[in-house]
């Protein structure tokens, strides 16, 4: 069979030589055809969500959960960081009405506590006993309140702060120390430059302190079509931040994360420098190349070669997928890896046999009779392998296992047709006698001669990998793929540090609120769990008790506290007022840091020129009298409370926890930190035992990683299965077949150890790797065996005018590879054959040695394992097998 290839091969070859042009330019119009199609209907669709298939278990939960409630699904989150807690909530509210208006865009804008909704019943959701605890700290300050009805400016507030301090009440200085903390912050701030209002909220509202932070969740508008769906959005956001700060004398901190934008700066992340990286790699591959051929003419061959196979493969996917996902699009580093194999074999036996005296057309035909049945085989098998993934539930991986497998053949079919034409249209060869080349795999030759040794080696290193193969971990968190200096991903840990990252929640879907109340009361009381929050969270109980105490305190403060408004300020009035505070609260413990905050300001003012006393304070009057006034309308507001239910809720926060056949969310929070695989395995075990069906981010994290696991070894078992009966088809020998796969397996779990011995666990972009250095192995092996079966395994290179000169025809041609005498062995180190092998392998680390230096974690670490692996594998051939050639070449004789 394999002369009947080799036959085949060589009367198209000759075909295409006796018509260079003609072939070369009808092939590159094919490739720009294909080419120009591709780039019309090839899409890229992002949604990693869709790349397992929706019959998996986990897969049908989780979508249960964004069908039910779809205002959760692909949030976008907004933080929003302050200097005070005033100056969150102006930004946040300014940020929202900007964000409304954009309907189209932003779907459903929410921050926790916000709305009208919130503003009229907020004060129901403290419990009774911190409303009480407002009643009496608010009716112990309404007389305050009432003094600055009648006046309020900074000399207002600054002469109600000293007449509490001379109040003769014993007592009611310290009762008042937060209202002093934040006079003398405010005042501070001024004597420091700017203007920092007090936090009025502190002293008029409930509850824990108020911070500085704001989170808003929303759902942008996605494009799956683009490589950045998320990008019009996010420059949006952006630009609506930075208008909102302009002029601002204290800028606010808007930072993105969540889903959305994570995947929106991983995509920048990975594509960051794209350019320079082509152009490096495109640089690095032409020198290993170069060194290969010696030639510029072959080089462009190679490289025109290369872009065909890969223009008629993206036209397959275009025709065959229509789309492709973040894994499939990987068929490019696939493509041109195994493509340049083919390439290098052609052109050095080309070499080869120029070198020995052949014409250009003689050698292009003779090239393709002696590594065309070789090339054949490898392609049938490579394929085989790439299709065995086709059947797996990962889609990702099945589209991908269609995508490059088909692309093998149209690499193999550029290599048969372009570069032979190309070649006899534009090389003139120089006849030197020897191939030339820079890269001379002679130097592992010495090692044949001590089989035993290189033997005895390799099992000491294929018994200590397999020793740690136990140890290998797959990184099921994409998270960690990210580059962690992006904004996205330090600000999603900075969440889960605190407990406040909502994307690594779980959620439950319940049939009905009785079955929600039954899974959150058994979740609490799990050490794994923070909180859980359900309907009833949104429910404040005990509604009339606190109606009543909202009733008294309306009473008690009047009608028109919410009424207050500035007056204009008075400078001289307020630097009097000043005066007198820094004389009352001398020698008030209560009052300390308050008096040491006037003192410093005032001593600024005795310094400074008139100008400057003006705008101080001007600041300092703004310090004061900013924000009291909203607060206050904010808890008039508040008493204007109604009881209400369920029924009642506002429609963007109902939606999130009550769908719309009657089921209801439950969320539950974890205790640890789940961006770390260790605690989140634990949460989710300790949720499941209760709720088998609760889902989110990080059970589909670790579930998808079992199912990409599963498809990965699913597939190469399958593909070593198929390799194996292909290769035994053709070989018709199982000596054979074991020559080919033995060194690749043992390559395998040498480069699996390898994981264990840097620390790298597998992730989902590293794990791309598997398939190319199987490809590369198998093919390499099925190389080397067949040059071995060959009389050109026997004897160094052809020569013009020797029997057998045609690569190999004679009495040699299908020996068994363990047949042919030690010698042979040694001699295989001067063929163009394993010259390929080291070409190739060096050409593939060139190509993709550089994603080991990207800012994306998940790229690097494929540039490490693909280096890693290539080694390994390079060793298997160029080493490892060759010993056992030589070791067994060397028992046949004695049998004998």
């Amino acid at each position: 069979m394999g002369q009947r290839i080799g036959s085949w091969l060589a009367a198209w070859t000759s075909a295409v030589v006796a018509r260079p042009r003609l072939t070369g330019l009808v092939t590159l119009a094919l490739g720009a055809l294909a080419a120009w199609y591709a780039a019309g209907r090839l899409g890229v669709n992002t949604d990693s969500a869709n790349m397992i298939e929706a019959t998996v278990p986990w897969r049908q939960h989780f979508n249960d959960y964004r069908d039910a409630f779809p205002l959760r699904d692909r949030n976008l989150l907004i933080v929003v960081d302050a200097a005070t807690p005033a100056s969150a909530d102006a930004f946040t509210a300014e940020l929202l009405r900007a964000l409304r208006a954009q309907p189209e865009r932003y779907l459903s804008p929410l921050v926790a506590g916000e709305g009208e909704f919130f503003e009229r019943n907020g004060l129901l959701y403290l419990p009774t006993a911190e409303l009480e605890a407002l009643t009496n700290r608010l009716a112990g300050a309404q007389p305050l309140l009432g003094l600055l009805e009648q006046r309020f400016d900074g000399a207002a507030v600054l002469g109600v702060a000293a007449r509490a301090l001379t109040a003769e009440a014993a007592g009611s200085a310290g009762a008042l120390a937060s209202f002093y903390e934040e006079i003398a912050r405010g005042i501070a701030g001024t004597a420091d430059g700017g203007v920092t209002p007090v936090a009025w909220d502190r002293l008029v509202a409930a509850g824990p302190p108020p911070t500085t932070r704001r989170i808003v969740a929303l759902q942008p508008a996605l494009d799956f079509g683009r490589l950045q769906p998320a990008a019009d959005a996010i420059a949006g956001i952006r630009a609506i931040a930075a208008r909102l700060n302009e002029g601002r004398d204290d800028p606010v901190s808007v930072r993105l994360t969540g889903t959305v934008a994570m995947e929106h700066e991983e995509l920048l992340s990975v594509s960051r420098g794209a350019g320079w990286g082509a152009s490096a790699t495109f640089v690095m591959v032409a020198i290993v190349l170069y060194a290969a051929l010696r030639s510029w003419r072959l080089l462009a061959a190679s490289v025109l070669t290369l872009v065909l196979g890969l223009a008629l493969t993206a036209a397959f996917a275009a025709l065959a997928v229509g789309q492709l996902n973040l894994l499939s699009i990987a068929f490019v580093v696939l493509n041109v890896g195994l493509g340049s194999d083919y390439v290098i074999h052609v052109l050095l036996r080309y070499r080869e046999l120029v070198a020995a005296g052949q014409t250009t057309p003689a050698a292009l035909v003779e090239s393709l009779r002696g590594v065309g049945s070789s090339l054949v085989l490898c392609a049938v098998t490579t394929a085989a392998g790439f299709y065995s993934f086709i059947p797996t539930t990962f889609s990702g991986v099945s589209e991908l296992g269609l995508i490059a497998g088909t692309g093998v053949f149209f690499g193999l079919f550029a290599s048969a047709t372009l570069l032979p034409a190309l070649v006899a249209w534009w090389d003139e060869p120089r006849r030197t006698g020897r191939a030339a080349t820079w890269l001379d795999p002679r130097i592992f030759e010495p090692l044949t001669r001590a089989p035993r040794f290189v033997l005895g080696s390799a099992t000491i290193v294929i018994v200590a990998s397999v020793a740690v193969l136990p140890r290998v971990t797959f990184d099921s968190n994409p998270i960690h793929l990210r580059d962690p200096s992006t904004e996205s991903v330090t600000t999603l840990r900075e969440l889960a540090a605190d407990g406040d990252a909502p994307l690594l929640n779980l959620a439950a879907v319940a049939p009905d609120s009785a079955t929600a109340r039954a899974w959150a009361d058994e979740l609490r009381r799990l050490p794994e769990i923070r909180r859980v929050r359900t309907t009833d969270d949104l429910v404040p109980a005990e509604q009339s008790e606190k109606l009543a105490l909202l009733e008294d305190l309306e009473l008690l403060l009047g009608s028109r506290f919410g009424s207050l408004e500035r007056t204009r300020g008075d400078p001289a009035a307020l630097a009097v007022a000043l005066g007198a505070l820094e004389e009352a609260s001398r020698g008030e413990p209560s009052a300390a840091a308050l008096h040491d905050a006037v003192a410093e300001l005032e001593a600024q003012l005795a310094k400074a020129s008139d100008g400057e006393r003006t705008a101080i304070l001007a600041r300092l009057e703004e310090s004061l009298t900013a924000g009291l006034p909203r607060e206050l309308r904010k808890l008039d507001d508040a008493l204007a409370a109604e009881e209400f239910d369920r029924s009642d809720l506002p429609e963007e926060l109902s939606a999130r926890w009550l769908a719309r056949d009657g089921r209801e969310l439950v969320e539950i929070v974890a205790a640890e930190d789940v961006s770390d695989n260790s605690a989140a395995r634990r949460f989710i075990s300790a949720v499941h035992e209760v709720v088998p069906t609760a889902t989110g981010l990080p059970v589909v994290y670790q579930e998808a990683s079992a199912t990409v696991l599963g498809a990965f070894g699913q597939a190469l078992t399958y593909a070593f299965v198929m390799v194996a009966l292909l290769i035994w088809l053709v070989l018709r020998r199982f000596g054979d077949v074991l020559l080919v796969l033995v060194p690749i397996a043992l390559a395998s779990v040498a480069t699996a150890a390898m994981t264990v011995a840097i620390d790298m666990p597998f992730n989902y972009a590293n794990i791309i790797a598997l398939p190319l250095l199987v490809g590369i192995g198998v093919d390499n092996g099925i190389h080397v065996v067949h040059r071995m079966r060959t009389r050109a395994g026997r004897a160094a290179v052809p020569r013009r005018g020797d029997p057998g000169t045609d690569a190999g025809r004679g009495a040699t041609q299908g020996a068994p590879a363990e047949q042919l005498p030690s010698e042979g062995v040694a001699r295989l180190f001067d063929t163009s054959t394993m010259r390929a092998v080291l070409a190739s392998g060096l050409t593939t680390v060139a190509s993709f040695g550089n994603l080991a230096f990207s800012s994306h974690v998940g790229t690097s670490s494929m540039g490490v394992l693909l280096a890693l692996g290539l080694a390994a594998s390079m060793s298997a051939t160029l080493i490892v097998l060759p010993a056992w050639l030589a070791l067994r070449s060397r028992r046949r004789p004695r049998a004998a």
